[in-house]
């Protein structure tokens, strides 16, 4: 009962904190899972599962009552999956400490650069170039790769790659990223349990957790508007940043 209690509030925190600024929910749950004596694989599985549960709710949180550019939406995610499924074929064998020092110099790099950028974020803006329109298309390989290995600041960097070929600002950002990850969730769930990474003990937790912190957290940071998931973010991301390059 005590494990179950610290993963369900464990889940809700760092879910909330996640749906307001996309800095990654695994980057706190995952080392607490950890903690507890749960398998680095099973506790990315559950990661995964809980991920599918609550993306789709903060997504419609964020999109409601705004245009959707569905080509664009479906499109991206499609392409994804390839990523996905190739990350999740090397997580047991990349060594995580290196991909933690690279992201976190990343994340750190596109912090300053959003705080640098006072509009960025803040407002849509139209991208006329159809060739930076296209570049978002690359860019969902890698995206999709990263998400299933790692997936800590992937909204972060779905953001900034969104703002500059897609024009967006924080609210679409997150909103189309949740919606588009959802798929590479659900891929990235069928090939952990299809290799025997399944516990409902973990999982169940996780999920109620993360589903309720997910929810009211994307509700409040659609309510406080782009000016606050700005600074949710640079605060977050650069948490996570640090934390990912001191291996804490």
């Amino acid at each position: 009962m005590l494990t179950f209690l610290i993963i369900l509030i464990t889940s809700f925190i760092a879910t909330a904190l996640s749906s307001m600024s996309g800095g990654g929910a695994s980057v706190i749950n995952i080392p607490v899972m950890l903690s507890l004596g749960i398998s680095f694989p099973l506790a990315t599985a559950a990661q995964k599962v809980s991920s599918v549960f609550w993306v789709l709710p903060a997504s419609y949180n964020y999109l409601k009552g705004r245009k959707v550019d569905w080509k664009f939406l479906i499109s991206f995610a499609l392409i994804g999956l390839i990523g996905v499924y190739v990350g999740a074929m090397v997580v047991l064998s990349i060594n995580q400490r290196v991909a933690g020092i690279i992201i976190g110099i990343l994340i750190l790099s596109l912090v300053a650069y959003v705080l640098m950028k006072k509009d960025i974020g803040i407002v849509e803006t139209k991208i006329y170039s159809k060739f930076r329109q296209f570049i978002a298309y690359v860019f969902a390989l890698i995206l999709g790769f990263y998400e299933s290995f790692f997936g800590s600041g992937n909204g972060i960097l779905f953001s900034i790659v969104t703002f500059k070929t897609k024009g967006f600002d924080f609210i679409d950002a997150l909103g189309y990223y949740y919606c588009v990850a959802f798929l590479w969730e659900v891929l990235a769930v069928i090939i952990f349990i299809s290799k025997g990474y399944f516990s409902l003990a973990v999982m169940v937790p996780t999920v109620i957790g993360s589903l309720i912190g997910g929810y009211f957290g994307s509700k409040y940071g659609r309510y406080k508007g782009n000016k606050f998931i700005k600074i949710m973010f640079a605060i977050v991301g650069t948490i996570l940043g640090v934390k990912l390059l001191s291996g804490l």
